[in-house]
Order: C-alpha cells, then sequence, then structure tokens
C-alpha cells in the first residue's frame, strides 16, 4: 500500500563560521518517525567534533533515543589522511540499550597517486564500529558485535558517486532469541531492527547548474530476516543560500519478506 512519506532537512550554519548545525527528520504511518541531527565545530582548522542526537517513535514500541559524539581530523603534515572516531550510547527502552565506537581513516587516493586516477576527489576509507547489545526480557544477557566497512568514492566532471560494503565480522555470543531494536538503515534516515549481517550501499548524483538528480540504494541483509532493497530517486536544486530536494523512497521498516513501502519526501534547508 502506497503511503505518504514527509521529511523535513534543515541545515543551518550558527553565528561562527566554523559551526554548522543539521537535522533532518522523516515520519511514516502507525506513528513511524525518525529524526536526527549534528551540531558540527570546527574551531581548530583540520579537526571537526560532532555531537549528535536521534530519536525513533512507533505506536508499536517505546520511544527510543541514541546519543554520540563524532570526532574527525587530518593527520599533520599528511593532508591526504584523515582519521576519526565515534562513540554513542542508547539508553534501556523496549528491553533494550546498545553502546558503540568506532575508528576510521579516510585516504584521498587523488593526492597519492599523483593524480594519476582520472578521477576528482577519490577517496577511500575503513573503519570498524563494536557495539554491545544488553537485553532485559525474556533473561537479562549481552551481546558483543564487530562490524567492519569499506567505501570508495569521488567526482568526475558533473557527476559525484561512492559505494560503501558493511558486514559483521564477529559475535562475542550467540545471538539470542531477542534481536536488536535499533539498526541503522546505511544511506537512509531511516531505523529498523536485527543484527546486520551485510550491506551494500551505492550513491550516485549529476550536478548540472543548480540541479542534482541522484539515486541512493542499500541492499540490506540481516540475520534471521529476509533481505530488503531500499531506493531512493529525487532531486536536489540550490539557489543561493536556500537548498530544497525531493524524492521518492522505498524501503522496509516492517521486516516483512520484500514488503517495501513507497514515500515520497520532501527536504529543505539554508546553509552559508
Amino acid at each position: 500500500m502506497k503511503k505518504i512519506f514527509l521529511s523535513l532537512a534543515l541545515v543551518v550554519l550558527s553565528v561562527s563560521a566554523f559551526a554548522q548545525l543539521s537535522a533532518t527528520a522523516v515520519s511514516g504511518s502507525d506513528g513511524y518517525f525518525v529524526g536526527k541531527g549534528s551540531y558540527d565545530l570546527s574551531f581548530i582548522p583540520g579537526l571537526t567534533i560532532a555531537p549528535n542526537a536521534a530519536v525513533v517513535k512507533h505506536d508499536n514500541m517505546d520511544d527510543m533515543y541514541q546519543v554520540g559524539l563524532n570526532v574527525e581530523a587530518k593527520v599533520p603534515l599528511w593532508d591526504a589522511v584523515r582519521v576519526g572516531a565515534k562513540g554513542g550510547y542508547t539508553p534501556k527502552r523496549n528491553d533494550y540499550s546498545n553502546y558503540f565506537y568506532e575508528g576510521y581513516a579516510k585516504v584521498n587516493l587523488e593526492s597519492l597517486l599523483f593524480h594519476v586516477v582520472e578521477l576528482d576527489n577519490l577517496t577511500l576509507g575503513a573503519g570498524a564500529r563494536q557495539t554491545e547489545h544488553k537485553f532485559y526480557a525474556p533473561t537479562e544477557y549481552k551481546v558483543g558485535e564487530t562490524d567492519g566497512y569499506i567505501t570508495l568514492g569521488g567526482t568526475k566532471g558533473g557527476f559525484d558517486g561512492s559505494v560503501t560494503y558493511t558486514r559483521a565480522l564477529h559475535f562475542s555470543d550467540n545471538r539470542g532469541a531477542s534481536a536488536p531494536a535499533w539498526l541503522d538503515i546505511p544511506g537512509f534516515t531511516a531505523v529498523t531492527g536485527g543484527y546486520l549481517k551485510y550491506a551494500v550501499s551505492a550513491n550516485l548524483g549529476y550536478t548540472y547548474q543548480i540541479v542534482r538528480p541522484y539515486v541512493n540504494y542499500t541492499y540490506l541483509k540481516r540475520y534471521d530476516l529476509p533481505i530488503t532493497d531500499n531506493l531512493a530517486v529525487g532531486v536536489t536544486a540550490k539557489v543561493g543560500v536556500v537548498v530544497v530536494n525531493a524524492a521518492v523512497e522505498w524501503f522496509d521498516v516492517s521486516n516483512k519478506n520484500h514488503e517495501r513501502q513507497t514515500f515520497y519526501s520532501v527536504n529543505g534547508g539554508i546553509s552559508f
């Protein structure tokens, strides 16, 4: 059944020239709502500190929240490499809580290869995340999960694109009857549930003057759940400091076999 999906996004730069506040929210039927926001601070050249928060709501569960922090910096004397660390905490809701920490690095291959590759801003990234899941019912137990990912992206002419592969590498214990209640769909604002097995995400866009049509796709496989295909097709336009976006999105937040829902999204933003 077709459902209307409204998404509101706002990007506002603070009075400081080195700080940016961003937020995005999506809502759908049955009280489904996801809101995410971050505040990027760059008071020291080459260093970015970004606290962030998120909320997930649905009629069938108690509201869930997550707070986190991302720190990213250029490697001294080596501008082609950036390193970062992330961390986050989801308080106890729906008999579930978690915390995670992550480290990653990004390399500008264009600089390292002395511009031999005919792509602009060709960047390779890799990282690993450790998530500690805690369940409180029917019995209390913990599961540690280690995920790894690699991403490659670049631009050429008006085109820009990236591909990311994410995979679960290790679990500290057997996955019990309960499953995590919080799992981000890579490349989407939407949040679902379950244990990640692997995901492949791709993004392709083309900028022509003030308009950028794009497509996002994520192939998501979770343990003991069907594969889901998540697709978004949209266009973004920027006129001065105003950015507007419209898209059609198909994704599955119901954990049912290939029952993707159709959503229409409208986004707006202001940047300085």
